[in-house]
């Protein structure tokens, strides 16, 4: 799927609203998605920054993967400006069946400091492929905001006993719903207190 499509639709956005944030119009943004034409830069610039992109990311010349934009905090515009942090990658996370997690430090990777300014983050390594309807495949990584609050709908690193798994989390009666986008998995169903959330993805990466 073109990634501005993509983008568009998991923003919950329509093309005329698209249009209207551009300064173009609908037909326009209709010729960006079906590759009719090209994107002029200004207007690159301007989806990148809607979104919360790069330009390459648009063009799918960049492997870095964000997740809805909806799925990120706001940055507070008084972040410190600071080049790069060091932020740690920890043992793996399995998006398959459960697995047991080996938490030591193997690696460092920097981030900008904008990203990662309000909270302890860390990365974790994605063993299998119960997440790849969220763009999140096997071998990537994920960038964590450590914290055990939840919010529905969003994807978590959540720890049963000494399994720790990949999920998109979803309150439901008696319990929480464990979603995988992959669709050859079913849901797991947990009581709360069988579950403790570790914190929530706020990015995936490809790693080479």
């Amino acid at each position: 799927m073109n990634r501005i499509r993509q983008l568009r639709l998991e923003s919950g956005m329509t093309q005329d609203e698209l249009g209207a944030a551009l300064g173009v119009q609908k037909s326009a943004v209709s010729k960006y998605e079906n590759e009719k034409v090209g994107v002029p830069y200004h207007v690159l610039s301007r989806l990148a920054g809607l979104f919360s992109v790069t330009p390459e990311y648009l063009l799918g010349h960049d492997d870095v993967t964000p997740l809805p934009k909806q799925a990120r905090d706001i940055m507070s515009a008084s972040a410190p400006q600071v080049d790069a942090v060091a932020i740690p990658l920890v043992g793996q996370v399995h998006a398959g069946l459960p697995m047991l997690a080996e938490e030591y430090v193997e690696d460092s990777i920097p981030v900008s400091a904008g990203e990662v300014y309000d909270g302890d983050y860390f990365f974790m390594r994605v063993v299998g492929d119960c997440m790849t309807g969220d763009h999140i495949a096997e071998g990537s990584i994920v960038l964590v905001r450590r914290g055990d609050s939840l919010k529905d709908g969003f994807i978590y690193v959540v720890r049963m006993e000494d399994e720790v798994l990949l999920r998109r989390v979803k309150r439901i009666k008696n319990g929480i719903a464990l979603i995988p986008s992959n669709p050859v998995y079913d849901p797991m169903i947990v009581t709360g207190g069988d579950i403790h959330i570790i914190g929530r993805v706020v990015e995936s990466r490809t790693r080479h």
